[in-house]
């Protein structure tokens, strides 16, 4: 997402659909797919079990969010509600915002 937020967000008008744009947008699309179909049948990425990866997806998730690169569906706002729950996950946030 950080590829797609710069392509689309800062570079020079005449770049912001350049090839590394779409790459990177086709990429996270991808990805997001992969994401998606495990968050069907599990609370968070490593099953039951919130890790480091959950902070790490959820991050870039919102910044496609918050940037309007991206809309998440039912899934994905599910999973950022429950991420929004997690002390460890609004702390590493609290930590990325003051940075």
């Amino acid at each position: 997402m950080n590829a797609v937020l710069v392509g689309r967000n800062f570079a020079p008008e005449a770049e912001r659909d350049g090839y590394v744009t779409r790459w990177a947008a086709k990429t996270f699309e991808s990805r997001l797919g992969c994401v998606v179909r495990r968050l069907a049948d599990h609370a968070y990425l490593a099953g039951d079990r919130f890790t480091a990866a959950d902070i790490s997806v959820s991050y870039a998730l919102l910044l496609g969010l918050r940037s309007g690169n991206y809309m998440p569906g039912s899934t994905e706002r599910a999973y950022l509600g429950r991420m929004r729950t997690r002390p460890a996950y609004l702390r590493a946030m609290e930590t990325c915002q003051a940075n």
